[in-house]
């Protein structure tokens, strides 16, 4: 009888001590609070390239759409937008005709919610550089006429000046900013397209005007034009972790 109880306590088995819970539990804490900032970003990201592949895809459809109904942009009856800089570089715009009439041809085929009104702010976000830290103002200036309107799940379109085409290969720029967040920062959460003969084309290709190496990959208050094809392409925001990426070359920090 003594034999058979010696063997069984003999089976079992020791457990954890408080301090050894602790202490596990402690390192799990650590490496989450490592990792968690990390996946958070990423998450984010996604969110941000599947918001910019939405509204390219939109974007694009509206145009083809006006094309059958008006023929290339050409035919639009949208004029060169007049714009005077001085001698800070602040440009002064005294007819948007052109870019409201650009911006209403595209929004009829569009699920607009909200459209700017002339003379009033409908955003007040504070709007970055590239870099992240200079601030270049607060992005009213276009948002106070009516060639800037909202999508349903808040993204925010605004045609840029008409600008001679055989200059720039393209009438207007346009700019996309995602819904979401509390501040304007280009290539980050807002992006160029052109409004070309040929559709509309993400700003950054090889051989655009606002190339990415020039416009993205080159970080500044100024910069930052020239990512959205790079996010399109390339499915992420490495260009704002480094420096050396380029067509043809590195696509990734890694």
């Amino acid at each position: 009888m003594d034999k058979i109880f010696f063997s069984e306590a003999k089976t079992l088995k020791k457990g954890f001590t408080l301090a050894e819970v602790l202490i596990t539990l402690g390192i799990i804490g650590v490496v989450a609070a490592m990792t968690l900032p990390t996946l958070i970003q990423k998450h984010q990201e996604k969110v941000r390239i599947t918001q910019l592949k939405k509204a390219y895809s939109t974007l694009s459809q509206a145009y083809n759409m006006a094309l059958n109904e008006y023929g290339t942009p050409d035919n639009w009856g949208i004029e060169e937008t007049p714009a005077s800089v001085d001698e800070n570089g602040v440009h002064t715009v005294e007819d948007y005709s052109g870019m409201e009439k650009a911006a209403e041809i595209l929004g009829k085929y569009m699920n607009v919610a909200k459209w700017c009104e002339k003379g009033k702010v409908c955003d007040t976000r504070q709007s970055l550089g590239l870099d992240g830290t200079t601030v270049l103002g607060n992005g009213n200036s276009t948002v106070s006429s009516r060639s800037t309107f909202y999508l349903q799940d808040g993204t925010k379109i605004t045609m840029g000046y008409i600008v001679p085409l055989d200059q720039y290969n393209k009438y207007a720029d346009i700019l996309v900013t995602l819904p979401g967040n509390r501040y304007v920062r280009r290539g980050e959460n807002a992006f160029y397209f052109g409004l070309t003969p040929k559709g509309i084309k993400p700003s950054g290709f090889q051989g655009d005007v606002d190339s990415f190496s020039q416009k993205c990959a080159q970080r500044g208050s100024n910069y930052g034009k020239g990512c959205t094809a790079w996010v399109l392409i390339n499915e992420n925001f490495d260009y704002l972790k480094c420096s050396d990426l380029d067509w043809g070359g590195k696509t990734t920090c890694k």
